[in-house]
């Protein structure tokens, strides 16, 4: 779904050159759309179908418990003012890049949406991610006796 809203995105821009609002626009659509409910409903069945919750430990109860837990992870992660594509983020060197060289094309910003959520897949990143959100007391909305549960869950997923 979210490859979807971002090639119809792109699309929309492609026959202009990119701008910088363009491409804020775009990052916005983008965390909009991931944190939405049919998004974070479609993120939830792929991981589900990609067997996310194989060997995760019965106490867990990662059939049950994923569904919420990640649409906790995909707010967070995603939102579209402080998220993986705000604007501020995903379209900041670009920006820049605006007022010191040229206007962005639109391969910049397909480059730079496609580069971002590569970089997710990153190992260091991803600890680093789950030391954000472990730090950052994500894990106190499920309530103090599942503090570690949710720890131990962020490192797994």
């Amino acid at each position: 779904m979210l490859k979807f809203v971002l090639t119809l995105a792109l699309a929309s821009v492609a026959a202009a050159e990119l701008s910088c609002e363009d491409c804020s626009a775009i990052g916005t659509a983008v965390g909009t759309e991931a944190t939405s409910e049919a998004g974070i409903q479609g993120q939830v069945e792929f991981l589900m179908a990609g067997g996310i919750c194989n060997g995760i430990p019965a106490e867990l109860e990662c059939e049950t418990n994923f569904p919420a837990f990640w649409a906790a992870i995909a707010t967070a992660l995603f939102d579209p003012v402080q998220g993986w594509y705000a604007p501020q983020f995903l379209c900041e060197d670009l920006c820049a890049k605006k007022t010191f060289m040229k206007t962005p094309s639109c391969d910049d910003c397909v480059a730079r949406v496609y580069g971002s959520t590569g970089y997710m897949a990153d190992e260091e990143i991803q600890v680093q991610a789950v030391a954000s959100f472990i730090d950052g007391g994500f894990c106190t909305q499920f309530g103090d006796e599942n503090v570690d549960a949710c720890s131990t869950a962020l490192e797994i997923v």
